[in-house]
């Protein structure tokens, strides 16, 4: 079975190199930085940084909440084609990600980011998870891309 665990340093590498193309396409669009670089900065920020482990061994994602003021979260998740592999993996991160989600949800009762409008897959997902999309910003980041802004109260 596919574990969540609190995320290592040395998990940054590896979700690095096998990142979901949409997800590099993001960030960069997002704020102009490297998959290193965005995994570096929220495995320090994130209180918790989670990694989703395969239960064959693979690295599947890393997640969490960086802090933003008294009761808020900017939540966040980054993928590796891995997700999609196993049938049974990927359910297993469906179902767990509802419950994930409701633990976060005790720490931090406002949820929120924003998603590029073409990560389709992302987009689908927030919405399965029940976040709700406030605000479609036509010209975000540096390449001046469609993001959708999401909330969870």
């Amino acid at each position: 079975m596919a574990i969540l665990r609190p995320s290592l340093l040395s998990d940054i590498a590896v979700v690095a190199k096998n990142m979901r193309e949409e997800d590099v396409n993001e960030l960069k669009a997002m704020n102009g930085d490297c998959p290193e670089g965005c995994l570096l900065y929220c495995y320090f920020m994130s209180k918790p940084c989670l990694t989703t482990v395969s239960r064959h061994g693979h690295l599947m994602s890393m997640g969490g909440v960086v802090p933003e003021g008294k009761d808020g979260g900017r939540i966040w998740l980054l993928g590796c084609q891995s997700m999609f592999d196993d049938p049974i993996d990927k359910r297993w991160f469906l179902r767990s990600s509802r419950k994930t989600l409701a633990e976060m949800q005790k720490l931090y009762p406002l949820l929120f980011n924003l998603v590029d409008a073409r990560n389709e897959v992302h987009v689908k997902w927030i919405g399965w998870l029940g976040f709700t999309f406030i605000k479609k910003h036509l010209h975000w980041g540096p390449e001046s891309r469609m993001f959708y802004e999401f909330v969870k109260i």
